[in-house]
């Protein structure tokens, strides 16, 4: 049997070679930065026995970071991805790409609250463009109440002045002597113009995209080895697609910008297409108010009014067909035209109390235009914002709303049957309730051709159609009546390279009463022009 004293002078030794190992390892752990952290393999314990063996003194004087064994353990269990050293960048970390297509009407997070006075005062521009006056004068006011000269802080920051140019010649010598001395060496150059600018990326290669690392292989560009001619022609289908697809491959890199602004073949066949062109334009009323083919359409077309094809233009070889298809009036499919009205009446004061003030109510409503390719148009006066309405503004909702049923063509009034269906083909409760005070109606342009054969005071003069003109006849208010409007095709923007036929200008609003044949105007004191905005869930518009 084992001495019990030798067995204790042993026990007494493994325990102080254990204490200053542990001791020796805390202080080492320090001074190499926590090498434990690095990723690899580490050495482990001399004996698998110490493993299960607690810390029984550890050191006072050099105490080990409580986090350093749950960093190694957490740097052990990360994928490798999240191991590459800091040379190496993950190339997908800063993509950030948005919807091109994306309209105002999709939802989207919530907006930050403003705090300073400049973001109240940015917020309240912003709500005044909507149409939110109510808002917007709320913004305003906490916005004065922080900053009384808020507004100079917003012209400085938006609109900040132009520097006038210094003299030339600064010091008093005579003119005809230079001098070096304020005078640059270097000859000013004239800025370039924009088809000079174009012009000179005719020879520039398709760039690839960079290697991920550097040094290493760049990744493959099959495009950049295409023929011209093969991609022109996936140009040419993108472009009847969607133009603007087409028009943003100028964002990709400047062979395709020059495609995109010089070919006029692909500008051509846009601007001359039914997409998206003149060929879908109708200068002719197609339909009745209910959506029904005309009569007069199906019996006689000997005096139809021909579309605007490429002969309807002077000298169509030196068109430019890109000018042609951004200026040149037409309706657009793909979105709703929203006019925002806002005027202010006096309300009343209450009889109960005594008050110093006289209350003022802002009163906002909004009309809504949605034209469809087939010569039918969907006209909505209603007080709910876009956002609730433009999604529901569609001709199965009209239908579904008025029960489905074919009506007499002189029973057309928006209050027609229908109510008496069961809510199960009304639609949901929302479009039921938005689309019961839908008008039904149909549109034409005036043709290109008419307005040539007239001066502009013979037009003026007799009433003649000018080039642009917009006429839509919808429903009325009873069977009937008749509602007709007159519009202009303008541009929101006065700017060359704005966009253009984006605004129907108001021209005239009557009310015509077929038993008697009386024609009575609206006055159009409050009403706003309509500005076009694009809605994603109608597509492409077909």
């Amino acid at each position: 049997m084992e001495n019990p004293d030798t067995a204790l002078e042993q026990f007494r030794r493994q325990w102080k070679e254990e204490v200053s190992a542990r001791t020796k390892h805390a202080r080492t752990r320090q001074t190499r930065n926590y090498d434990a952290l690095r990723p690899g393999p580490r050495p482990g314990p001399s004996k698998p026995s110490e493993e299960q063996k607690p810390s029984i003194l550890p050191s006072k004087h050099h105490p080990p970071p409580p986090s350093a064994a749950a960093d190694v353990l957490e740097t052990d269990t990360l994928p490798g991805s999240q191991r590459r050293g800091p040379g190496v960048a993950d190339p997908f970390s800063q993509l950030s790409l948005g919807d091109a297509d994306d309209d105002d009407f999709s939802p989207r997070g919530i907006a930050k609250e403003p705090k300073s006075a400049l973001e109240h005062y940015e917020r309240a521009v912003e709500k005044e463009s909507q149409g939110k006056l109510g808002d917007s004068l709320s913004h305003y006011r906490k916005a004065y109440r922080l900053d009384a000269g808020v507004d100079l802080s917003y012209k400085n920051k938006h609109f900040p002045p132009t520097s006038k140019p210094g003299n030339p010649n600064p010091s008093n010598a005579p003119v005809t002597i230079p001098s070096t001395a304020h005078h640059s060496s270097k000859e000013p150059t004239e800025p370039m113009s924009l088809s000079t600018l174009i012009a000179s990326f005719s020879g520039l290669p398709i760039p690839g995209a960079p290697p991920v690392i550097d040094g290493d292989r760049a990744p493959p560009c099959p495009i950049s080895r295409m023929p011209t001619e093969i991609l022109l022609e996936i140009f040419l289908r993108t472009a009847v697609l969607d133009p603007a697809s087409f028009a943003r491959l100028a964002l990709v890199c400047k062979r395709l910008a020059y495609h995109v602004f010089v070919e006029n073949q692909i500008w051509k066949r846009i601007a001359l297409g039914p997409e998206f062109g003149l060929a879908g334009q109708l200068y002719d009323f197609r339909t009745d108010l209910q959506g029904r083919e005309a009569i007069n359409h199906v019996l006689d077309s000997s005096g139809e009014r021909p579309r605007v094809d490429e002969l309807t233009f002077e000298d169509p070889k030196s068109q430019d067909w890109r000018e042609i298809f951004h200026s040149h009036p037409r309706i657009r499919f793909t979105g709703v035209y929203i006019s925002t009205v806002n005027y202010t009446r006096a309300g009343g004061v209450s009889a109960m109390q005594t008050t110093w003030n006289t209350p003022v109510h802002v009163v906002t409503y909004y009309r809504y235009l949605r034209f469809f390719r087939d010569g039918t148009v969907i006209s909505l006066l209603s007080t709910h914002e876009p956002v609730e309405v433009v999604h529901h503004l569609t001709k199965e909702n009209v239908s579904l709303v008025r029960g489905g049923k074919e009506h007499h063509p002189l029973n057309f009034t928006s209050s027609a049957a229908g109510t008496n269906a069961p809510s199960a083909q009304a639609g949901p409760p929302t479009a039921q309730q938005l689309m019961k005070h839908a008008l039904r109606g149909r549109w034409r342009l005036s043709h290109p051709s008419a307005a040539r054969q007239h001066t502009v005071a013979d037009m003026a003069t007799a009433g003649i159609d000018t080039e642009g003109d917009l006429f839509i006849e919808t429903e009325g208010a009873g069977p009937r009546y008749m509602y007709t409007m007159q519009l202009a095709l303008k541009s929101s923007s006065k700017s060359e390279n704005g966009v253009k036929n984006n605004k129907l200008q108001w021209k005239g609003f009557w009310s015509y009463n077929e038993l008697t044949n009386d024609w009575a105007p609206f006055q159009l004191k409050n009403d706003r022009a309509f500005f076009f905005s694009r809605v994603k869930s109608y597509g492409l518009g077909y």
